[in-house]
């Protein structure tokens, strides 16, 4: 299994982005999967295999200490060798890769 990571705090909340995937003995030759937590509580998968950099796989949001909700989205590049992932809040990146 190959896997990937990418981290990020925000006011206080942890938020981990992680992918993973490899070659499996089924019909499907490979899988994958994504998965959002948000201070240890998974709140997100995604079993897609082809990520388009453009669109969100994964949504969740974060309530601060004065009440204000936060969008949480991670996006995804496939590349060759492994998968690319960044996180946004509120539409700004916080973390992860440029792609």
């Amino acid at each position: 299994m190959f896997v990937t990571e990418c981290k990020a705090q925000f006011r206080g909340h942890q938020i981990v982005a992680r992918n993973s995937w490899g070659l499996t003995f089924s019909l499907k030759g490979m899988t994958g999967e994504s998965r959002l937590y948000i201070d240890g509580e998974l709140v997100d998968t995604n079993v897609e295999m082809v990520a388009m950099s453009n669109t969100p796989i994964m949504r969740g949001r974060i309530v601060d200490h004065q009440n204000n909700a936060h969008v949480v989205e991670v996006y995804a590049r496939s590349g060759l060798i492994r998968v690319m992932l960044r996180i946004h809040i509120d539409g700004e990146k916080i973390a992860g890769e440029d792609f």
